[in-house]
């Protein structure tokens, strides 16, 4: 029998989408200063130096010390691959051509990607009627919410679309793969999986942006300390103890969360306007989180 999710879940939900999409004021400030890659590479990195020095506090479970099978390794280096190398390279590049509003759109869908692929990846997490309405609804409330005008896609520009598109397969195949991992220890494999990522990315960063080159300003490297001791520590283990407590398919609902979180930071710190477009979007976003919880209500209920 499925219960109702437990409001710790949806605190580690709500914290997720509240970190990612607090990030892009701390992510402007650091694209201003660094290259794309050596951001990403340095936010890896401190992000997995940050759950070493986490994990040196949190004791081993029993008979696992110093292990770790060839094939969780695997599968580890995999989501590493899918969760941050490739997405870096196909979101990041196909930007610089395409507008923020249908780059939303598009990692908005990873819920819907993540759905599917759980069709055929997933074991403990099913689909069902209320979770393919919930991933639908929340979908819409992303549409709504950033709204992008007539026009935005256009024959020039649809190959960085479908490189966009490729980074949310990336990040829903990523999502899937986290279930095959053993769910005793978290931090051990989030940290384990950002080393494996921080190796292919720090070679490309070394390579291709020098960076004791650059301009190193004080606001950049604030910027990339929070990026990557919260926006890659902290969050991506709160996001593996989502996956691993409630499945991908609800894990992915942050996405939804995310934009919402950026508008009302562009309110509350930059003075953005707030309208019915974006009230019509929150109401939408907790329509789906609500919608998500009805067969576990009905269930017990029962």
């Amino acid at each position: 029998m499925q219960n109702p999710t437990s409001w710790r879940s949806y605190l580690l939900l709500l914290g997720l989408g509240l970190i990612w999409g607090g990030q892009f004021l701390f992510n402007a400030q650091a694209v201003k200063d660094f290259p794309p890659i050596t951001v990403t590479a340095i936010r890896v990195l401190l992000g997995a130096l940050t759950l070493s020095l986490a994990s040196c506090f949190v004791p081993e479970g029993s008979g696992r010390r110093g292990k770790r099978s060839w094939s969780v390794a695997i599968v580890l280096g995999l989501i590493a691959l899918f969760e941050a190398v490739l997405p870096l390279f196909f979101v990041t590049w196909g930007q610089q051509h395409v507008a923020s509003s249908i780059t939303a759109v598009v990692v908005g869908g990873v819920p819907i990607i993540t759905l599917l692929f759980s069709l055929f990846m997933g074991g403990r997490h099913n689909f069902t009627v209320y979770s393919g309405l919930s991933v639908l609804v929340g979908f819409l409330g992303i549409v709504v919410l950033v709204a992008p005008s007539g026009g935005g896609m256009n024959n020039q520009s649809l190959v960085y679309e479908l490189a966009i598109f490729m980074g949310a397969i990336c990040f829903a195949i990523g999502l899937n793969l986290w279930e095959r991992v053993p769910h005793d220890e978290p931090i051990r494999s989030t940290r384990d999986m950002l080393w494996m990522a921080s190796v292919p990315l720090t070679v490309a960063a070394l390579v291709l942006d020098k960076p004791w080159s650059l301009h190193w300003s004080l606001e950049g490297v604030l910027s990339l300390i929070l990026l990557g001791t919260l926006g890659s520590g902290a969050a991506y283990l709160m996001y593996v103890s989502l996956v691993h407590r409630n499945g991908p398919v609800f894990t992915s609902l942050s996405n939804f969360i995310v934009p919402m979180v950026g508008v009302v930071l562009g309110v509350a710190v930059r003075g953005e306007a707030f309208g019915a477009r974006q009230g019509w979007a929150l109401a939408l976003i907790v329509a789906a989180l609500a919608i998500n919880e009805m067969r576990g209500l009905i269930k017990v209920k029962a």
